[in-house]
C-alpha cells in the first residue's frame, strides 16, 4: 500500500510566501528610508508617500487569520511595527489653555496659482478674523482690486516691488519694517521669501512667509517620476534657515515662519527646517494636519502635510486648525493662534 507524507501544518505554503512579500517589502522600504534616504528618483517619491503604501496591507488581514499563514502574520506584524515607529501620525486631540497675554492669529494659505478668487479668500478671512494673512501663489492684482479686503487689512505687502512672486502678507497690525531677501543664486531659482515686522500692542513680532520650490529637477527634459529631486528644495530650505536665524538674531523679535514648504514631516529637510522652532500643529493642533491633496480629486481632506506654521519660544502656539473645505485650491488653509510671552523683566541691579 503506497505511503503518504502528511505536510506539516506549520510549514509555510507557497501562497503564504507570496502574500508575505508585500508587507516584507514595506519593511525593507522603511529600513531603506532610515539607512539611506533618497533625495531623487522614484524611490525618493515612494518614501514620501510610503505611509499610504501600508493601506493595501490591511486587505491581507483576513487571509492572515487562516490556518497555516504564520509567515504572513509575522510579516504583517513587522510591517505594523515599522509603520508605528517611523510614520506615526501627528495626531493631537486637544489644545492648551490660553494664557492672559497678547495673542496673534495667522491664516496661512496657498491659493493654487491664483485659483482662489478674492471673494473666496475674503469669506475665509471673515470666518476666521486673522490678524495676519500669509499667502503663496496669489494673484496680486485681483486681491488689490478687492476694496473690502484692503479696508480690513490696511497694512500689506502685495505688489512686485515689496514681495516675491505670488507671496503676500496682509495685516491688521502696522508694518514697521519689511524686506525681500536676495539670497544665493546657486540655491534659489527666484526670490521665495518675504518678511515683515509688525507692531503688536507696542511689541514687534516678525512674520516670515516663504515658498520653497517643489521637489523636482531643473532638467525640463526628464520623465516623471524621475523628475522627482529634493536636492534644490533642500538647498533652499537650508538657506532659508540661515536667513531666518540671521534675521532673528538681529531683531530679537518673537518670530513666526509660515508657508507652503513643499516638504513632509518625514523627510530630513523637515528636521533641518523645524530645528529650534515649535511646530504649531504638533504643539496645539488636532487631527493629522495633512494639508495638500491633488486638485483633480477635490477631496475634503489633505493627504500629506506640507504647509506649516512654526514659532520661536517667545510665541506659544495655542491652537492650529487645518481647514480642508473645497475652496478652489489644492491646499488646505491653516489658522494658528499664538500667545505672546511676557517680556523679560529688566535687571535693576
Amino acid at each position: 500500500m503506497p505511503s503518504t507524507v502528511r505536510r506539516s501544518a506549520t510549514a509555510p505554503q507557497a501562497s503564504d510566501l507570496l502574500l508575505a512579500l508585500y508587507p516584507l517589502g514595506l519593511v525593507l522600504l522603511t529600513l531603506a528610508a532610515l539607512v539611506a534616504p533618497q533625495r531623487e528618483g522614484p524611490l525618493a517619491l515612494a518614501q514620501v508617500f510610503a505611509h499610504f503604501l501600508f493601506l493595501p496591507a490591511l486587505l491581507l488581514l483576513p487571509l492572515a487569520l487562516w490556518r497555516g499563514r504564520f509567515l504572513l502574520r509575522l510579516a504583517l506584524v513587522a510591517a505594523a511595527a515599522s509603520f508605528l515607529l517611523v510614520y506615526p501620525p501627528a495626531l493631537r486631540l486637544g489644545a492648551p489653555a490660553a494664557p492672559a497675554t497678547p495673542e496673534l492669529t495667522i491664516l496661512q494659505w496657498n491659493l493654487y496659482v491664483g485659483g482662489v478668487p478674492p471673494s473666496e479668500l475674503r469669506r475665509a478671512m471673515e470666518q476666521y478674523r486673522p490678524d495676519v494673512v500669509t499667502l503663496q501663489e496669489s494673484d496680486w492684482e485681483a486681491i488689490a482690486d478687492d476694496s473690502a479686503i484692503l479696508a480690513e487689512y490696511p497694512y500689506r505687502l502685495l505688489d512686485p516691488a515689496s514681495t516675491a512672486p505670488g507671496l503676500a502678507i496682509l495685516s491688521r497690525l502696522p508694518i514697521v519694517e519689511s524686506g525681500v531677501p536676495q539670497r544665493d543664486d546657486a540655491a534659489w531659482d527666484m526670490p521665495r521669501i518675504v518678511w515683515a515686522r509688525l507692531d503688536l500692542e507696542g511689541r514687534t513680532v516678525t512674520v516670515v512667509n516663504t515658498h520653497p520650490i517643489p521637489p523636482r529637477t531643473f532638467d525640463e527634459t526628464c520623465d516623471r517620476p524621475n523628475c522627482y529631486n529634493s536636492g534644490p528644495r533642500d538647498a533652499q530650505i537650508a538657506d532659508l534657515r540661515r536667513f531666518v536665524e540671521q534675521l532673528h538674531q538681529r531683531t530679537g523679535d518673537p518670530l513666526v515662519l509660515a508657508g507652503d514648504m513643499n516638504v513632509t514631516e518625514r523627510e530630513p529637510a523637515y528636521f533641518a527646517l523645524s530645528a529650534g522652532f515649535q511646530d504649531a500643529h504638533r504643539v496645539a493642533g488636532s487631527g493629522f494636519g495633512a494639508s495638500w491633496r491633488p486638485a483633480a480629486l477635490n477631496l475634503p481632506l489633505g493627504l500629506i502635510r506640507i504647509d506649516y506654521l512654526f514659532s520661536d519660544a517667545q510665541l506659544r502656539p495655542l491652537r492650529l486648525s487645518t481647514d480642508c473645505a473645497s475652496r478652489s485650491s489644492d491646499h488646505c488653509l491653516l489658522v494658528g493662534r499664538f500667545a505672546l510671552a511676557s517680556p523679560p523683566i529688566a535687571d535693576s541691579r
